[in-house]
C-alpha cells in the first residue's frame, strides 16, 4: 500500500513539473512575441493580448520573461517613438504593479534599470535645435514599489551580486595573498559599491523619494559595506546636489498630455 501511494505521489510531481515547464515556455514564447510587438509602432496590440499579457504577468515567470525580453531590446534600441514610449509605460507598471503585489523584486530591479534606458526625443519649439530626451522614469515615479524599502535592499543586494564576475575567494587562496594584495581586493570590492549604491540613491531621488528614505538607505548600505567616512561624505553630498535640482520633466507638450488610449 505504501509503495502505490509513493509511486501516485511521485507520478503526480513528475507530471506537475512537466505542466509547470510547459507554462513557463509558453509564457516566455507570448511574453517574445507581445514585447516584439510593443516596439513595432505599426503592430496593433488587442484588448485581448493585452488581457493575456495581464494573467500571465500575474506569474514570476511571466514577469521574469518580461524584463529578459525588454533587457535584450535595448541593444537594437534606446531611443524609441511616442507611441513605443507610451506602450512601455503601461506594460511596465502592469508588472511593476505585480512586483510590488508579490514582492517579486528581481524583474523589479531590471525594470528600474530599463526605466533611465529607454527615451524618446522630442522638439519643444523651433528657437530649440537639439532635441530633448524623455525617459520612462518621468512616467513611472509614483509605481508603489518604489515606496517598498524592502524593495530596495533586495534589489541593491541581488545589483551586488550581479555584478561580481569572479568566483568566490576560499579561505586558502585569501591567506596566501600578501597583504597588500588582500588590501587591494577589499578596496576594488568597496569602489564597486561605492559606485553602486551612488546609483541606487540617485535612482531612488529620480523616482521622488524623499531625503530621509534615501539618506536611511545610503547610510544603511554604507554600514554593511563598511565603507570610509570619505565615501560617506561624497555620496551625501551628491545627494544634497540632486535634492537642490527640480527633476527633469516636461508638461509643456500637448501631445504629451493625454496618452493615447489604445496604444
Amino acid at each position: 500500500m505504501e509503495s502505490s501511494c509513493s509511486s501516485s505521489d511521485q507520478d503526480f510531481s513528475e507530471d506537475y513539473e512537466d505542466e509547470c515547464e510547459l507554462f513557463e515556455r509558453e509564457s516566455d514564447e507570448f511574453i517574445q512575441d507581445f514585447v516584439h510587438k510593443i516596439f513595432i509602432s505599426s503592430e496593433e496590440i488587442s484588448q485581448e493580448l493585452k488581457a493575456k499579457f495581464g494573467v500571465v504577468c500575474q506569474h514570476s515567470c511571466g514577469r521574469l520573461s518580461f524584463a529578459k525580453h525588454i533587457d535584450a531590446q535595448r541593444v537594437y534600441c534606446k531611443s524609441v517613438d511616442e507611441i513605443t514610449f507610451y506602450r512601455l509605460i503601461q506594460f511596465f507598471a502592469v508588472v511593476l504593479f505585480e512586483c510590488h503585489q508579490a514582492d517579486d523584486y528581481v524583474p523589479a530591479k531590471n525594470l528600474m534599470n530599463m526605466c533611465f534606458t529607454f527615451y524618446h526625443e522630442f522638439n519643444l519649439g523651433d528657437e530649440v535645435d537639439t532635441p530633448q530626451r524623455e525617459f520612462l522614469s518621468a512616467y513611472l515615479r509614483s509605481q508603489p514599489i518604489w515606496q517598498s524599502m524592502r524593495y530596495w535592499n533586495a534589489a541593491f543586494f541581488d545589483a551586488l551580486h550581479c555584478e561580481k564576475q569572479v568566483p568566490v575567494i576560499s579561505s586558502q587562496e585569501w591567506d596566501s595573498w600578501s597583504s597588500q594584495e588582500q588590501l587591494d581586493y577589499q578596496e576594488c570590492d568597496k569602489n564597486s559599491l561605492f559606485g553602486k549604491l551612488g546609483t541606487f540613491v540617485s535612482n531612488m531621488k529620480a523616482f521622488g523619494l524623499d531625503r530621509d528614505m534615501c539618506l536611511q538607505f545610503m547610510h544603511k548600505m554604507s554600514t554593511i559595506g563598511e565603507l570610509d567616512k570619505e565615501h560617506i561624505r561624497l555620496l551625501e553630498k551628491s545627494l544634497e546636489d540632486e535634492m537642490e535640482c527640480l527633476p527633469i520633466r516636461s508638461f509643456s507638450r500637448a501631445s504629451l498630455s493625454s496618452p493615447p488610449t489604445t496604444p
